[in-house]
């Protein structure tokens, strides 16, 4: 089980460590010289992490309605998938909250 778990981080680190490998092989960044330009900056940010975030609550989700079935009446079991489903939730409650946090920071900047 630890075996999996290092292969499932490795994967996951891999995968989100892609867009960063890319954006540098395509040279220095633009200077931002813009309020506007942060916006976009940090929209582009929260979409990829949207993504990332979005994809790791549909497997907790999925992961845990099979541990919920496969429990097969452990106390143990159950409680772990209900955990898990607990946790799924409140990260989709963290992508909302950060949409709404993109939201206000895009109206600040917009009235600078």
């Amino acid at each position: 089980m630890k075996k999996m778990k290092k292969i499932i981080f490795g994967l996951l680190v891999s995968i989100a460590l892609l867009p960063v490998v890319s954006v540098i092989a395509q040279g220095p960044p633009p200077i931002i010289t813009h309020p506007q330009q942060v916006v976009g900056l940090l929209s582009s940010i929260l979409g990829f992490v949207w993504t990332i975030m979005g994809i790791v609550v549909v497997l907790m989700l999925l992961y845990a309605g099979f541990k919920f079935v496969t429990a097969a009446g452990a106390n143990e079991a159950i409680k772990e998938a209900k955990d898990m489903v607990k946790y799924s939730l409140i990260g989709i409650v963290v992508m909302l909250l950060s949409g709404g946090i993109m939201a206000l920071i895009e109206n600040f900047l917009k009235g600078a």
